[in-house]
């Protein structure tokens, strides 16, 4: 038994050393060829699992803000397309909200079949983001439409990974339809 523990032992010690003796490089040439891609992957599924996070924070940063235009507060208020922008932005961390960044289109329609989508409000006709943001003021009862996109910036497009919609940019989109409730 002791002789086996031995030999086991010495096996092992021949092994670390003689890996420790290796001068070819060969490791360090296998590493350098695999390092960039396989770092690239890695910042890019962290990236895009960011930019996950920050779209469901824009969702709900929307929803909580939409829920003024829902319940009459912005009504009173007199909100526009500016303080609407601003109310999405006290609801998000401020590393992450830039008002420049976001895009606003608040309409009111006839019924819910009239609703659009961001890709009708937000773009022109050429398929580019409208840089100006559009509010319409609705009164109860009405039937809005909330479409928010904010452009996250993304550091992997640089590396050559199309994550992007446009440029650097990744669009997080945020849309919301409901009826305004019966405020008095």
């Amino acid at each position: 038994m002791r002789l086996l523990k031995r030999l086991v032992v010495s096996r092992r010690r021949r092994g670390f050393t003689s890996f420790g003796k290796d001068n070819s490089g060969a490791t360090a040439v296998e590493f350098a060829m695999i390092a960039l891609p396989f770092f690239t992957v890695i910042f890019g599924i962290i990236e895009v699992g960011l930019s996950h996070f920050a779209n469901r924070m824009v969702d709900n940063a929307v929803i909580t803000a939409a829920r003024e235009i829902r319940t009459g507060q912005a009504h009173e208020g007199g909100y526009d397309s500016n303080t609407f922008k601003t109310r999405i932005c006290s609801n998000l961390p401020d590393f992450l909200c830039s008002l420049d960044r976001l895009v606003v289109d608040v309409d009111k329609v006839e019924s819910f079949a009239l609703a659009k989508s961001a890709g009708e409000s937000l773009y022109d006709e050429d398929g580019n983001l409208k840089e100006e943001s559009n509010y319409e003021d609705a009164g109860a009862g009405e039937i809005v439409v909330v479409n928010v996109i904010y452009r996250w910036p993304m550091i992997t497009s640089l590396l050559s990974l199309n994550l992007a919609d446009h440029g650097s940019e990744r669009y997080l989109t945020s849309t919301l339809v409901f009826r305004n409730e019966p405020w008095s």
